[in-house]
């Protein structure tokens, strides 16, 4: 099996149909628990993954930043609360994001026709949302942006990517939904298919004609 069928999460996996309204409603749900005074626009305004120096909390995985995210963007909201209690509810609404199981289910039935691996923009507060719901211990390969530093469109994680598997450009298949992330794919030389989780027919057919190629 000398070619990679290479999967993104959030769009892909999980659901961020209709404007990403479940992922800001996710947002909302986290801190109303918290302060239930704050308006929704003033949460989604105030919301960021971004630390008090503005760090990408996508491309760390360094203790420091992420309390320091915690901390500042509690500040920003007007809660308080420790960082095990903010981390519990996050976690807990954000496991309310609809998922297509059908799409998990169709990748891990690749196994037995090629490589199949994950290559994703999260945090480190989205590690075990993403586990639960892909299984990463059935994929050969994954890819975390903030495990690695780096997070896509920049080419300096496809490379990475590449690098790592040690294979040629054109045996990899690469499906995420974000045009920016495809097109940096496609300038790499990688197979691509733009398509959200609820087109898993246009994603069966892409992986078909690759892997007959």
């Amino acid at each position: 099996m000398n070619k990679v069928v290479i999967f993104d999460w959030g769009g892909v996996c999980e659901s961020h149909e209709n404007n990403l309204k479940e992922l800001q409603d996710a947002k909302i749900r986290v801190f109303k628990r918290f302060n239930n005074n704050l308006k929704d626009e003033e949460i989604l305004d105030k919301f960021a993954y971004r630390t008090s120096n503005n760090l990408s909390l996508g491309i760390t995985n360094k203790k420091e930043d992420i309390l320091d995210w915690v901390n500042y963007v509690q500040k920003k909201m007007n809660v308080n609360v420790s960082f095990d209690e903010f981390k519990k509810i996050y976690e807990e609404e954000f496991a309310k994001i609809t998922y297509y199981k059908d799409v998990v289910m169709y990748a891990h039935s690749l196994k037995n026709r090629c490589k199949i691996a994950i290559l994703s923009n999260l945090t480190p507060f989205d590690k075990k949302r993403i586990n639960d719901q892909y299984d990463l211990s059935k994929f050969d390969y994954v890819y975390l942006s903030f495990e690695l530093g780096m997070q896509k469109p920049n080419r300096d994680i496809y490379e990475y990517v590449l690098k790592d598997i040690n294979i040629k450009p054109q045996n990899i298949l690469f499906i995420d939904d974000d045009e920016n992330n495809i097109k940096m794919a496609k300038k790499c030389g990688w197979n691509t298919c733009q398509a959200y989780g609820y087109e898993l027919d246009k994603i069966k057919k892409s992986v078909d004609n690759f892997l007959k190629q």
